[in-house]
């Protein structure tokens, strides 16, 4: 199979995982809010599948799960919030990739991790969702922080979970990883 055809099928496969994730296994944690653990999945293809296959798993597995679970308010902020967090995770995957240092590595990918959530979902997220509903920006912003926090912890847990699988993800996948 080409290689392209394979990147595509293993990208599919992750938005596949994105939305198994995000709706089998609904943690609550908030009021009315569960932890969405395909950012789990997204992190890890941003990892190791890069920029374009992180971002097309976390946005469009955002969709599908939101048009299923019909919460069809939030679903194109979360998409918007998603490829700001894919294109950062995936550049910082790429540009850490050499480092020595693995803690640095991992340091850099959890701050990319909650800075890029912060922008996705407090900014990006609230903006849109704002200019929606004609609510004030800092009232959309109150109302996704919880959703910021969750999903932040959730992409951070992914770079361990990454690094776990790295000999599973290399064999399997070893010459579609970035």
């Amino acid at each position: 199979m080409k290689n392209r055809t394979r990147w595509l099928t293993v990208t599919a496969l992750g938005i596949a995982l994105f939305v198994i994730f995000s709706l089998a296994l609904r943690i609550p944690v908030f009021a009315r809010f569960y932890l969405c653990l395909g950012y789990l999945v997204m992190g890890v293809y941003c990892y190791y599948f890069g920029i374009w296959s992180g971002t097309l798993v976390g946005s469009i597995g955002v969709l599908i799960y939101c048009t299923i679970f019909s919460s069809f308010g939030g679903m194109i902020g979360w998409a918007l919030g998603n490829v700001v967090i894919g294109i950062a995770m995936g550049f910082t995957a790429k540009k850490t990739r050499k480092l020595k240092a693995a803690w640095l590595r991992w340091v850099l990918l959890l701050i990319a991790a909650v800075a890029s959530t912060a922008v996705g979902m407090l900014l990006i997220k609230s903006a849109y969702e704002s200019l929606l509903s004609g609510l004030p920006f800092f009232v959309r912003v109150a109302a996704n922080t919880a959703g910021f926090l969750a999903d932040a912890a959730v992409l951070m847990l992914s770079v361990p979970l990454a690094e776990s699988l790295r000999k599973v993800i290399f064999k399997q996948f070893g010459d579609l990883c970035v």
